[in-house]
């Protein structure tokens, strides 16, 4: 990708605020983000006193370049940028192909997200993952290293949060040699329902709801972790769209499932439509919690 098809997604994002009082509410109780290249001026968030704006232009155009500098191929890189709420959060995608793996049948490549707000939403966060090439699936990780999370305060450095990408990019390249033992390991159908009920398809309920024995498992989610499973597992172990057949799945499969649900967003409701983008964090975190639970770990090393 050329300079300047970056430069044309970054000035998405690339615009003028600033930190203004409220009327009658003194600063220490709360302030506003404005954006100044609207007229009037939008209002973005209210922020609390200790807030410091991080641009998005300054956290993702630093980002690209801290990994241009730490010697990462950017050969027909592809960058993507999106706004959401009238620029108050934005999202950066950038695929690297030439940092590509095989993993059994499967084409990944190095993906890069990174999510800013000024409406407190979200912290400046990135993370390195891959995608599938097959499904084109984010495929995040358990991998502590390859995300970053900073709030935004006036002890935040950027320059030093952006020092951390090559960790960060080693993590998540050491992370194949798991996604290989996912392929190879074999699991059965109600051992991956029981570690999605006691993971992404929990429920959380008051301490009234439990008292009335309540179900904690969200039925419908589970419902469809174990459909975009056993999808998985047709198409890879099975027959493909003759079916399943007698096939058995693999620990991939239950992977695949869940960044399926956590990337594509098939089966949200008309509610959340307009907020797709935080569904799509949200559900990204409990795919990480997931892959960090013991539940995950007990499958994995069975």
């Amino acid at each position: 990708m050329k300079n300047e098809q970056f430069e044309e997604q970054l000035r998405k994002i690339n615009f003028p605020i600033e930190i203004q009082s409220i009327n009658g509410i003194p600063e220490e109780m709360g302030r506003k983000v404005v954006r100044l290249d609207h007229a009037p001026s939008t209002p973005l968030g209210i922020v609390g006193s200790r807030y410091q704006p991080i641009k998005h232009m300054d956290a993702f155009g630093g980002a690209i370049k801290s990994m241009q500098d730490g010697g990462l191929d950017f050969t027909n890189a592809q960058l993507k940028v999106h706004s959401y709420e009238m620029g108050a959060m934005a999202k950066m995608e950038l695929l690297l192909p030439a940092h590509h793996t095989k993993i059994g049948s499967h084409d990944l490549s190095l993906k890069y997200v990174a999510r800013n707000s000024y409406n407190g939403r979200w912290k400046f966060q990135g993370f390195f993952g891959w995608m599938n090439h097959v499904c084109f699936n984010t495929l995040v990780t358990g991998q502590k290293l390859a995300y970053t999370a900073n709030r935004h305060t006036k002890s935040f450095d950027i320059e030093a949060s952006n020092l951390k990408i090559q960790n960060a990019v080693d993590a998540v390249t050491n992370a194949t040699g798991a996604f290989q033992r996912w392929w190879d390991t074999k699991v059965e159908d109600d051992a991956v329902a029981d570690m999605f009920t006691k993971t992404i398809a929990k429920m959380p309920l008051s301490e009234g709801a439990k008292l009335v024995a309540k179900s904690e498992t969200n039925k419908k989610q589970l419902y469809i972790l174990m459909g975009l499973y056993n999808e998985e597992v047709k198409q890879l172990h099975g027959s493909g769209d003759y079916g399943r057949k007698e096939a058995k799945g693999s620990l991939w499969c239950a992977y695949q499932a869940s960044t399926a649900w956590s990337t594509h967003l098939s089966d949200i409701t008309v509610r959340e439509k307009g907020k797709q983008h935080i569904v799509q964090y949200q559900r990204q975190n409990e795919v990480r919690k997931m892959l960090n639970s013991k539940y995950w770990s007990e499958l994995e090393y069975a």
